[in-house]
């Protein structure tokens, strides 16, 4: 869960361990029970009902922040949006905010209010690699490359080893056709990184399949199927994978998967007739 709820437990244990439930430090406090047991809905009403038991506390802006990153995991994203509008205006860590809403509106497709929410984050924390990363993420979906260099130049100086320097640079070899430099950077950070995110090893597997070398690209499909099974982009890697392997039939399977979870559907095509 990104940005997950550090700020309620600190919350919780400033709070008496004997707190009852029906009070608001008591529901606080089985809400942080719940999320430990993944009951994410039963946590969320837990903050709700604190909130509604002391509406003027000092305290509600992180819950509030809290309630919207477990009403995004949940799927609730229209309420998990108002929530971190309503955290934002007395949350004492803004930007945390302002990372968690702007995440949230690139997932719904809102890209020029994300791109204000990044906006905000640099100018209150102009050493933010994170944001220059994901606003120049934005610059390349407008198709405004020079901007986005700018923003991945800004990593570079403000923190050259920084993880989100890292993803700028292989991002650039990519839209580079430099395959091979991408791929290496993408090892770096899975043979660096304590838990690697499923995302590296198949930004990794796309450097393989371009490389041609199939097979390594087929382990780091594997180790990631159940995390990428919602992607359709790895079902486009898979199928390209299938396609080399001669089994059009599963090739046009995986396409038609990707096109199914919302891959470009003209590039969807393109891909089945090659499997027909």
């Amino acid at each position: 869960m990104k940005y997950i709820l550090n700020f309620l437990f600190l919350l919780f244990c400033s709070f008496s361990i004997s707190a009852q439930t029906d009070t608001y430090n008591g529901w606080i406090d089985k809400s942080a029970k719940f999320i430990e047991n993944n009951r994410l809905d039963s946590a969320a009403v837990a903050l709700q009902k604190a909130m509604r038991l002391d509406p003027a506390n000092e305290n509600n802006a992180v819950l509030l922040l809290n309630l919207g990153i477990l009403q995004r995991q949940l799927r609730q994203t229209d309420d998990a949006y108002i929530s971190f509008t309503a955290s934002l205006g007395n949350n004492p860590d803004p930007v945390l905010v302002l990372h968690n809403r702007a995440s949230l509106l690139c997932d719904l497709g809102r890209f020029d209010e994300a791109m204000e929410d990044y906006n905000s984050i640099i100018d209150k924390q102009p050493s933010d690699v994170e944001a220059y990363y994901r606003r120049g993420l934005l610059f390349l979906e407008k198709n405004d490359r020079e901007s986005a260099e700018a923003d991945f130049r800004t990593c570079e100086s403000t923190d050259p080893g920084n993880l989100f320097t890292k993803l700028s640079k292989a991002l650039i070899f990519k839209l580079d056709d430099n395959w091979t430099e991408a791929e290496k950077i993408y090892t770096d950070i899975i043979n660096t990184t304590v838990k690697p995110s499923s995302a590296y090893y198949l930004n990794r597997a796309e450097c393989y399949v371009n490389t041609d070398r199939f097979s390594k690209a087929a382990a780091d499909l594997h180790a990631v199927e159940s995390d990428e099974k919602a992607n359709p982009y790895f079902y486009v890697l898979r199928g390209r994978l299938r396609l080399d392997q001669f089994d059009k039939f599963a090739a046009r399977v995986d396409f038609e998967k990707a096109k199914e979870l919302g891959y470009d559907a003209e590039l969807a095509d393109k891909w089945i007739e090659r499997a027909r």
